[in-house]
């Protein structure tokens, strides 16, 4: 797979090229400005297709998402594009093509003020560098290609974290997807199940040692144990399946790799896009079910039972 360092060059040799006519300068139906770079194939890409692209956001010079040192994303192309817009370019692509596009913020909250982030300002510039580098006819295809992308990125995560294990003599238990539950202290009773209500508190370090979240520091301004069911989809994957491996009382170490954490979106500036991070989690309680919660006088809402 190509890294987008690649991708980045072969873009801006493309904007090099721009004098020598070998790239046009023009404007979306929206009015928005863009570059497009062609590349060989012949593919085209139509209303429906499922596509498969690595591209860089830039406000400023600030690096706001990119898929540089991760996996692309994968989307389909809608029969309506939004005006200004890089939904307004799929159907003019190949496979194979490259776009670098510019919007100006001012042109949004112009349009749309409420739309737009608090920290979001007048006069700036948004820059996209992407690339094609698939094109799908269905729904199964797409989703075939990304879970073999997927499986071999997990891949080489959990050979990463086995060989961080070995090399500090760390035991630890795989889950099935391939977390590792470093056991601190067994606990007592039994093993956890799927829809038990359950509390914790944890402490969680991206792979580089920074603490970017926990209920048992007041820097992050909620501490107390933190409530769920285990086992039902409501924690990260690899946090999720290590409850399984724990007792009332317990506590462990959870390594997880970061394709069963949040991959390429982690939502915290602490976070590194597709960055393992560590866990250290306590079972504070454990329930056979949810609390009935009372009812707001007035709501016609009943409780949700677990």
């Amino acid at each position: 797979m190509k890294t987008i360092n690649n991708l980045l060059w072969v873009l801006f040799a493309g904007v090099l090229l721009v004098s020598c006519g070998k790239a046009d300068y023009r404007k979306t139906p929206g009015g928005m400005p863009y570059q497009l770079i062609k590349g060989s194939d012949t593919q085209q890409i139509k209303e429906g297709d499922f596509i498969k692209v690595h591209f860089t956001r830039k406000i400023k010079d600030s690096v706001y998402f990119t898929t540089e040192g991760g996996l692309p994303v994968y989307m389909q192309v809608a029969k309506i594009a939004q005006p200004y817009d890089i939904s307004e370019l799929w159907t003019s692509m190949k496979l194979g093509d490259s776009v670098i596009a510019t919007q100006m913020l001012d042109t949004f909250i112009k349009r749309d003020p409420q739309s737009v982030p608090k920290d979001f300002k007048r006069g700036d510039k948004i820059t996209y560098y992407l690339k094609v580098v698939g094109v799908f006819k269905s729904d199964s295809a797409a989703r075939a290609d990304y879970d073999n992308l997927n499986k071999q990125w997990l891949d080489g995560e959990i050979k990463t974290i086995e060989k961080y294990l070995a090399d500090k003599k760390i035991t630890a238990q795989k889950t099935p997807s391939g977390s590792f539950v470093e056991i601190l202290n067994p606990g007592t009773g039994n093993l956890i199940d799927s829809g038990k209500y359950i509390s914790v508190n944890y402490t969680g370090t991206s792979w580089s040692g920074k603490t970017f979240d926990s209920n048992t520091d007041s820097t992050f301004q909620h501490v107390g144990p933190y409530p769920f069911v285990a086992g039902t989809g409501a924690m990260i994957k690899g946090f999720d399946e290590a409850m399984m491996f724990l007792k009332p009382g317990g506590k462990a170490k959870i390594y997880i790799p970061s394709v069963l954490a949040y991959a390429g979106s982690p939502g915290s500036p602490l976070i590194k896009p597709y960055e393992n991070l560590i866990f250290e989690v306590e079972i504070v309680t454990v329930q056979d079910k949810a609390p009935v919660q009372p009812r707001v006088p007035g709501s016609s809402i009943q409780p949700v039972q677990q």
